[in-house]
């Protein structure tokens, strides 16, 4: 049996779900925890990044152009990168996008291959590998902020394994 991308979007959602919650408790201020010199300079700058690139692979599934002219860019240009809730909502602007092509996609539009060229970078494959892709980059980004969370002495919430997650059927727990 093989690891449906069903299952990993609704992993991540639990994932998001965590976050969100956690940050409604936590408040903003987390959100500008620095990277030190990166391009992704601080918690809310990198979520903003998961979501964004989340929603750019969504067009490009679709084969929808999305560019700095694109009417969804230009209403969401200016989401601040310090107020979860903005963060968050546009989080499930980006998902809803994702799932309206995950969900109604055929075996063919699977394999179908997508390219693009962007940044100086020649982008290629099936659909499947792009958003499998996009998921692994989110999964890895959040890593990013639990650990980032951890060295400013906070604790990120809950269990983040696998094994943990609803989405896979039966849930381990702590005993």
């Amino acid at each position: 049996m093989n690891l449906t991308m069903a299952e990993l979007l609704n992993y991540t959602d639990e994932e998001r779900a965590k976050w969100q919650a956690w940050f409604s408790a936590q408040g903003n201020d987390p959100l500008k925890i620095t990277f030190g010199n990166e391009t992704l300079s601080n918690i809310g700058v990198l979520i903003l990044h998961i979501f964004w690139a989340e929603l750019w692979y969504a067009y490009w599934m679709h084969g929808e152009p999305f560019t700095l002219e694109s009417e969804i860019v230009k209403q969401n240009k200016d989401i601040p990168n310090d107020q979860a809730e903005a963060i968050f909502r546009f989080g499930r602007l980006a998902r809803a996008k994702m799932r309206s092509f995950t969900d109604s996609a055929q075996p063919e539009d699977w394999e179908r291959s997508h390219e693009v060229e962007l940044m100086g970078l020649h982008l290629q494959g099936s659909a499947r590998k792009l958003v499998a892709h996009i998921l692994i980059h989110e999964i890895r980004h959040w890593a990013q902020v639990a650990l980032a969370v951890r060295q400013h002495g906070l604790a990120p919430p809950g269990d983040h394994d696998l094994l943990f997650t609803k989405s896979f059927g039966l849930l381990a727990s702590k005993v």
